[in-house]
C-alpha cells in the first residue's frame, strides 16, 4: 500500500513537466521547488456485522484532488490534472488495487465484528423524588453506566405501559457512559404493582425489570433482622451476667464449709466441684445436659 501511494504521489507531482523544461530551468528550478505531501483519508462506518460504508479522498497538500465513488467503486478525479502522468493502463491497475484494499479491509473488520462489541450494560435502581403533592408519589427510575446511548425505559403495570412516564435528558458520565432518569407521578395507593422496565442493546432480549417496593421490603427485612439479633444478644448477655453473679455468691461458701477439699470433691458429679467450675464450663455442662435430655426424649 505504501508503494502504491508513492507511485501515485510521483505521478501527481510530475504532471505537465518534461525533460526539456527541466533542462531549460536549470539551477533556478531546484531553488523554486517546494516539498509536497499526498494524503489518502479512509473512513469506514460499520452499522452491524453485515453493513458497511466506505468514504475515501485524496489530498495534495491542502487541496482535495480525488474522491471515492461508492456506487461504481472508483476514484473520481476532481481536477483536470488529477490523473498526473499515469497512463490509462496504470490508472486502471491503481483502481483495482484500491478496490481490493477497501473490500479486503471491510471483510477483515466484519470477520472480527464479535470482538468489537463496545457495549456496557446499564445499572438500574429506584427511588422516590420530591413529593408532587398530598397523597402523591414521584417514582424515579435511574439508569446509569450504559453504552451506546440509545435506551428504552418505561414505567409498567404488568405489561401495560404507563403513558404518564416522563423521560429526562440523557446525560454523559465522566467515564463516557450515559445516565438517564425516568419519573412517574402517581397516587400513593397506586404505587404498588408498578415496575421500571429497561431495554438496551447490551441486554439482548433480557430486559431489566425492577418492581417498586422491592428495595423497600428488603430494607425493612434487614432492619428487622438487625433488631431481633440485637435483642437476642442483650438477653443472652443479661442471662450470662446473672449466672456469673450467682456463681460468685454461692461458690465461696460451698467450697469452704459444705464441701471440703479431697478426692470426692474432684468427682464431676460432686455439687461442690460443679460450683467451683468457671462460669463458661458450667454453661457448657448445662447445654450438654439439655442435649442429653432431648436425645432421651427422641427429639
Amino acid at each position: 500500500m505504501l508503494f502504491l501511494l508513492l507511485l501515485l504521489f510521483e505521478g501527481l507531482l510530475c504532471h505537465g513537466q518534461s525533460t526539456t523544461a527541466t533542462q531549460t530551468l536549470g539551477s533556478h528550478h531546484a531553488a523554486a521547488e517546494e516539498p509536497h505531501s499526498f494524503h489518502l483519508l479512509h473512513i469506514a462506518s460499520f452499522a452491524n456485522h453485515s453493513w458497511a460504508n466506505t468514504q475515501a479522498s485524496g489530498w495534495l497538500d491542502d487541496l482535495q484532488i480525488l474522491s471515492w465513488d461508492n456506487v461504481v467503486n472508483t476514484f473520481e478525479y476532481l481536477k483536470p490534472w488529477s490523473q498526473g502522468n499515469f497512463s490509462k493502463e496504470e490508472l486502471k491497475n491503481l483502481q483495482s488495487l484500491f478496490q481490493l484494499y477497501f473490500h479486503g479491509f471491510t471483510r477483515v473488520v466484519q470477520a472480527f465484528s464479535s470482538q468489537f462489541q463496545f457495549e456496557l450494560k446499564p445499572e438500574v435502581w429506584l427511588s422516590s423524588g420530591p413529593s408532587p403533592g398530598p397523597g402523591r408519589l414521584l417514582l424515579v427510575c435511574h439508569i446509569s453506566g450504559f453504552y451506546p446511548k440509545p435506551v428504552w425505559v418505561m414505567w409498567m403495570r404488568g405489561e401495560q405501559e404507563q403513558r404518564a412516564t416522563q423521560r429526562g435528558d440523557t446525560l454523559p458520565n465522566a467515564d463516557g457512559t450515559w445516565y438517564l432518569g425516568v419519573t412517574l407521578n402517581v397516587a400513593t395507593e397506586e404505587a404498588a404493582g408498578l415496575a421500571c422496565r429497561v431495554k438496551h442493546s447490551s441486554l439482548g432480549s433480557h430486559d431489566i425489570i425492577i418492581h417498586w417496593g422491592g428495595y423497600l421490603n428488603l430494607l425493612i427485612l434487614m432492619c428487622l433482622t438487625a433488631i431481633v439479633t440485637l435483642v437476642l444478644l442483650i438477653v443472652l448477655h443479661s442471662w450470662y451476667r446473672k449466672q456469673s453473679s450467682n456463681w460468685k455468691i454461692h461458690s465461696p461458701c460451698l467450697s469452704n464449709s459444705a464441701f471440703p477439699w479431697g478426692a470426692k470433691t474432684q468427682d464431676p458429679r460432686n455439687p461442690a466441684h460443679q460450683l467451683r467450675l468457671t462460669p463458661e464450663s458450667w454453661i457448657k455442662m448445662r447445654i450438654l445436659k439439655w442435649k442429653t435430655s432431648l436425645n432421651q426424649l427422641g427429639l
